[in-house]
């Protein structure tokens, strides 16, 4: 069949991931890109030999278009994928879904009405040390679930790499939707809860120890979260960091553990310990937040020429979404109760 027609909306940083991996594709074609800088546009459109759009709702008119993948501030993802979806588009958003679980609800719900087909871009499920962890949980050999833990330990700053202001949607409730936790670390968030099931918030704590004079929102989060047994997950995440340090993510189960550190994977049994390193399967990008936006696109549209659903639905996205919103939720009750 012929390739499916694709533009990006966004040519901002992350938009970079998504030339990259259509180049790749060969069910997949990038055709138009959209901006509202018309430096960045120009530079986007000659770069990619792509028409230029700087109105996202006329391209959306464009009959030639198949799918579009949304690149914008967080506050911009609803409206468009909406928007989109009504339109007969294929829609792949970058996280977060939206800015809070109402606004991804909507998106679900816009998705549910549509033929066409909404994904969320939750890339690090497609890093090899990550599809290697959940072979290893869904085979069942490390029995049930009895707790674990997750580091997100990072560096933003607004002096030398001028990070929030050179953006100045980001650090704001009503543009970014938070900082650290919905931006930078709810990769891990989805990651722990799509590896362990289902988690839910029990306390949590949001501040901006480092940050409080440039951005509105928490430079560093740390929450307690608990499965349907009660087995806890302890979470900590911040942008306060020296560096940008690999994720780290520390299973425990019945009958063994899983440790992952950026790229490295070790695997603890009765009397075995084995360590596969996958850093060898970064190809773009750093181990500390993986590279799985290839494989994540090149799947979603393998999955439309098959007729098939995609691997991340926007019913499970949506799960990651409550989540995050109940650890907002838990830092807004915890402040009245202190």
């Amino acid at each position: 069949m012929d390739p499916f027609r694709v533009a990006v909306i966004g040519c901002g940083a992350i938009s970079g991931n998504h030339f990259h991996a259509l180049e790749k594709l060969k069910s997949a074609r990038l055709t138009a890109v959209c901006d509202i800088d018309p430096e960045k546009l120009k530079n986007a459109a000659e770069a990619q030999h792509a028409k230029a759009y700087d109105d996202w709702r006329e391209l959306l008119a464009d009959p030639e278009i198949d799918a579009v993948h949304i690149c914008t501030p967080h506050c911009l993802h609803r409206d468009m994928a909406v928007a989109a979806l009504s339109a007969g588009k294929h829609v792949l958003c970058e996280k977060p879904m939206g800015l809070n679980a109402a606004e991804a609800e909507a998106m679900a719900e816009a998705a549910a009405k549509a033929e066409a087909q909404l994904t969320v871009c939750f890339q690090n499920r497609y890093n090899a040390a990550s599809r290697r962890m959940k072979e290893l949980i869904s085979s069942g050999s490390l029995g049930g679930f009895t707790g674990g833990s997750a580091f997100v330990v990072w560096n933003r700053t607004d002096t030398a790499q001028k990070y929030y202001r050179a953006d100045g949607w980001r650090g704001k409730w009503a543009s970014e939707g938070g900082s650290a936790l919905i931006n930078q670390a709810i990769h891990t968030l989805d990651l722990a809860r799509w590896l362990t099931g289902d988690l839910s918030v029990v306390s949590g704590a949001m501040l901006a120890h480092r940050l409080g004079d440039t951005i509105e929102t928490e430079d560093t989060c740390d929450l307690l979260m608990q499965d349907k047994a009660g087995h806890r997950m302890l979470f900590y995440c911040t942008n306060c960091g020296g560096s940008n340090l690999p994720v780290q993510l520390h299973l425990n189960f019945e009958k063994g553990e899983l440790h992952l550190n950026g790229s490295i994977l070790t695997i603890r049994t009765a009397g075995s310990t084995e360590v596969e390193d996958h850093s060898s399967e970064v190809l773009v990008g750093k181990d500390y937040w993986g590279s799985g936006h290839g494989p994540l696109i090149e799947d979603f549209y393998r999955r439309l020429a098959m007729g098939q659903p995609p691997a991340i639905t926007a019913e499970d996205a949506l799960r990651t979404m409550r989540l995050m919103d109940e650890a907002y939720q838990a830092h807004a009750t915890e402040r009245r109760r202190l």
